[in-house]
C-alpha cells in the first residue's frame, strides 16, 4: 500500500475526523499549534486575532492543556483589556506633610541676654546635628522649641544647659559655637598679658605640661605673685587633654573672677576659658585691672567631634569623690 500524500483529501472527501486532526494532516490554517504559540510568546503580530484570551489554540487534542484568557493582557492588534484582577490591592497616595507632628515638644526658656548670641541659623544646624532634634527659636518669647524623641530632646537640652552655664562667665557667639561643637586642642600657647603691673606669663600646654599655675608660693606656681590678698596657689589653668579646650579652677581663699563674675570652688568645677577672656585675682569692685587678658594660640587640633552629652553641675559631696567638673 503507497503512502498518502500530504496534500491529498481522506477517503470521506477531505473532511477530517471529529474531534481532530487525521493522520500526517496539517490544519487548516497551514501553521501548526507550536508556530502559533512560538509567534505568539516572541510577540508576533499577523496571527489572525489570535491572544491570550483564546481558547485552544488547536491544542487541544494534542494532549496539551489550553491557554485560558488571562485579564488585563492582550496580543498586539488586540483592544485592551481592563485590568479587573480582584486579587490587586487598592493603593492610595502617601502623605509626609504631616509626618512628626505628632512627636513630643518642649520649651526651653533661654535668657534675654543670650538670645542674640544663641538664635542664630548656623547654631540650630549644629543642634540637629549634634541632638537629631529639630529645633525653632523663639526670640520673642526668649524661647527654644525643641520636637523630636523623648532622648533627642533630652540630649538638646543638657546641650543647651552646657552653654548658658558657661556662658554666665562671657558670651560670644564664638564661644557657643565652641560649646555647641568643640573642637580638641592638643596643645596651644597660652599668654597672660597683665592689666596693670603684674608679672607677664606664658607656656605651651600640651599632654607633657598641661597647667598653667598662678599664685604667692614660688615653688609650686609658673607666674608668682607676692600679693597679700593671692593665695599661695590662687588658680590654675589646664588644658583637658581629654577634652580638648583650657579650663580655669579657682583655688583661692578671696576669689578668682572671670569677666567680672566669680569662678565655682575647685571642689564644685570648672570653668572654659576663651580667647580674649579676662581674669582678674580680686573682686573687680576693688579692682577691675589686677589680673590678666588671656590670650591663646591654639597649635594643634584634631577636627570636630560629637560632643557627649554634658553632665550636671555636682555638689561638694559628690565632687570629693566624682572631682571637679562641669561637663
Amino acid at each position: 500500500m503507497g503512502k498518502r500524500d500530504i496534500d491529498s483529501d481522506d477517503d470521506d472527501g477531505g473532511k477530517r475526523r471529529k474531534g481532530g486532526f487525521s493522520d500526517h494532516a496539517p490544519p487548516d490554517d497551514g501553521q501548526s499549534a507550536e508556530i502559533q504559540l512560538d509567534h505568539l510568546l516572541a510577540g508576533g503580530a499577523g496571527l489572525g486575532g489570535i491572544g491570550l484570551g483564546g481558547v485552544g489554540l488547536g491544542m487541544g487534542n494534542m494532549g496539551m492543556p489550553s491557554m485560558a484568557p488571562t485579564p488585563g493582557l492582550s496580543a498586539p492588534g488586540v483592544g485592551a483589556v481592563p485590568d479587573l484582577d480582584p486579587l490587586k490591592p487598592a493603593t492610595t497616595p502617601m502623605d509626609f506633610s504631616k509626618l512628626g507632628a505628632n512627636m513630643p515638644s518642649q520649651e526651653f526658656p533661654v535668657p534675654r541676654d543670650m538670645v542674640e548670641y544663641l538664635m542664630t541659623p548656623e547654631h540650630r544646624q549644629i543642634l540637629l546635628e549634634e541632638t537629631g532634634c529639630d529645633v525653632d527659636w523663639a526670640p520673642d518669647e526668649s524661647k527654644v522649641q525643641l520636637k523630636g524623641s523623648a532622648e533627642q530632646i533630652r540630649k538638646a537640652q543638657r546641650l543647651l544647659q552646657r552653654v548658658l552655664m558657661h556662658c554666665n562667665w562671657g558670651r560670644s557667639e564664638a564661644k557657643v559655637r565652641r560649646l555647641l561643637k568643640p573642637k580638641i586642642i592638643e596643645s596651644a600657647v597660652l599668654r597672660l598679658s597683665p592689666m596693670n603691673t603684674l608679672p607677664a606669663g606664658q607656656k605651651t600646654l600640651s599632654q607633657t605640661q598641661p597647667v598653667i599655675s598662678i599664685g604667692k608660693d614660688k615653688k609650686v606656681n609658673d607666674i608668682v605673685i607676692p600679693a597679700a590678698i593671692v593665695s599661695r596657689q590662687h588658680c590654675v589653668l589646664e588644658l583637658d587633654i581629654d577634652r580638648g579646650a583650657i579650663y580655669v579652677i579657682d583655688c583661692s581663699t578671696n576669689g578668682t573672677f572671670l569677666n567680672g563674675l566669680r569662678l565655682p570652688p575647685r571642689t564644685t568645677g570648672k570653668v572654659l576659658v576663651s580667647h580674649g577672656d579676662e581674669l582678674l585675682l580680686q573682686d573687680p569692685a576693688n579692682d577691675q585691672e589686677f589680673g590678666y587678658v588671656v590670650n591663646i594660640q591654639e597649635l594643634n587640633v584634631r577636627e570636630q567631634t560629637k560632643l557627649q552629652a554634658p553632665r550636671r553641675l555636682l555638689s561638694t559631696e559628690e565632687s570629693s569623690t566624682m572631682g571637679r567638673d562641669f561637663y
